[in-house]
């Protein structure tokens, strides 16, 4: 199964630096973003980015291999049950938050762990936003892959690949060992 369709809520420094890469390295595939400032998807669409911009989470999702949440921690679990409806069978769903626990609760709460791969890319900037991100912003960084334990070893796999030819380096942890190890790290 390729991931032909990508969706994005959020387009910010990851978020963008994500699409901007699958976009270089995956021309084919169709990125569909949604976030609050439609002048930034405006500029995805012209810069070639995005493919089709979302007015909202919606029936659109409905199309997409894959749903990257990209908005701060703090806000992906209140997308994650948006979009819920809209996940088709096969579909994964993942974020790139920087902490994993409360998300995969959220996640066995809504039971999407069948889908839910979350994801942790080592990288960024001092800058933020889509106007900074940059294709090669996860060259060769770590790129933490935290899966639930009912997701397929499929969709595990496939994820690995995608981070892989984006030449990022995937690691899979444990969500809970993930938030000790970052929690250590950067404090």
């Amino acid at each position: 199964m390729k991931l032909k369709t990508i969706g994005f809520i959020g387009l910010g420094l990851i978020g963008g630096s994500i699409a901007r890469r699958i976009k270089q390295v995956h021309p084919d595939t169709v990125i569909m973003a949604y976030m609050r400032t439609r002048s930034t998807l405006e500029e995805a669409k012209a810069d070639g980015i995005v493919d089709i911009i979302l007015d909202g989470v919606d029936e659109t999702l409905r199309t997409c291999d894959m749903i990257i949440l990209c908005t701060p921690v703090s806000f992906n679990e209140s997308y994650l049950k948006a979009i819920r409806p809209f996940i088709k069978p096969g579909c994964i769903v993942t974020d790139v938050g920087s902490t994993k626990t409360a998300i995969h609760e959220t996640v066995i709460a809504l039971d999407m762990e069948d889908c839910f791969v979350g994801g942790h890319p080592m990288a960024g900037s001092e800058k933020s936003g889509y106007a900074n991100s940059k294709a090669m912003i996860l060259e060769n960084a770590y790129f933490v892959l935290t899966p639930s334990k009912e997701v397929s070893q499929e969709k595990i796999d496939k994820y690995e690949q995608l981070v892989s030819t984006i030449h990022a380096l995937p690691i899979i942890l444990d969500y809970k060992e993930h938030d000790y190890i970052t929690g250590t790290i950067s404090h």
